[in-house]
C-alpha cells in the first residue's frame, strides 16, 4: 500500500488504511462506551447485561470487566488508530496485537461465559483488523509530510 500526499502535504491514506482506521476507531468507541456503562452500573442495567452470566468467572459484577473493556480494548484500539493517523511505525504491530487480542477475548467469552452472536461479529472484526494490518508495509515507515 502506498500513501500519497495531497496538495498541502497531508497524507492521503489508501482504502485499506482508511478501513483499518475505521474498524479501530469504531471498536474503540464501542469498547469505551460499553465498558464505561458497565463500570458505572455494575449490575449491568444500562446494557441489559445479566450478572448471572459471570458465575463461572472470577467477577462478581460488571465493574471490573467494564473497566478492563474500556481500558484494554478501547484504549488499545484507540491507540492503534491514533498511531495510524500519525503514520507511526508501531501502528502495524499494535493493530495486529489488538486484533489477535480481540479474537482471544471473544474465544474466552464463548468458552467460559456463553455464546452470543455479537461475539462472532467481534471475532470477525478482530480478524479483519489483523488481515488489514498485515497488508500494510512491514517497515511501517512514517508518512513523509512536507513542511508548509
Amino acid at each position: 500500500m502506498m500513501r500519497h500526499q495531497d496538495a498541502v502535504g497531508a497524507p492521503r491514506y489508501s482504502r485499506e488504511e482508511r478501513s483499518l482506521m475505521g474498524l479501530e476507531f469504531g471498536t474503540a468507541g464501542a469498547a469505551l462506551g460499553g465498558g464505561i456503562l458497565l463500570a458505572l452500573q455494575p449490575d449491568g442495567a444500562f446494557l441489559h447485561a445479566d450478572p448471572s452470566v459471570l458465575r463461572r468467572t472470577p467477577f462478581r459484577d460488571w465493574r471490573l470487566p467494564g473497566l478492563l473493556l474500556a481500558v484494554g480494548c478501547g484504549g488499545g484500539y484507540l491507540t492503534a488508530g491514533m498511531l495510524h493517523l500519525r503514520c507511526h511505525r508501531a501502528a502495524r504491530p499494535l493493530s495486529i496485537a489488538a486484533g489477535l487480542a480481540l479474537i482471544g477475548l471473544e474465544a474466552w467469552e464463548i468458552a467460559v461465559i456463553e455464546f452470543q452472536p455479537l461475539e462472532a461479529v467481534f471475532v470477525g472484526i478482530g480478524a479483519a483488523v489483523v488481515v488489514l494490518a498485515l497488508r500494510l508495509p512491514r517497515e511501517g515507515a512514517p508518512c513523509r509530510r512536507t513542511q508548509p
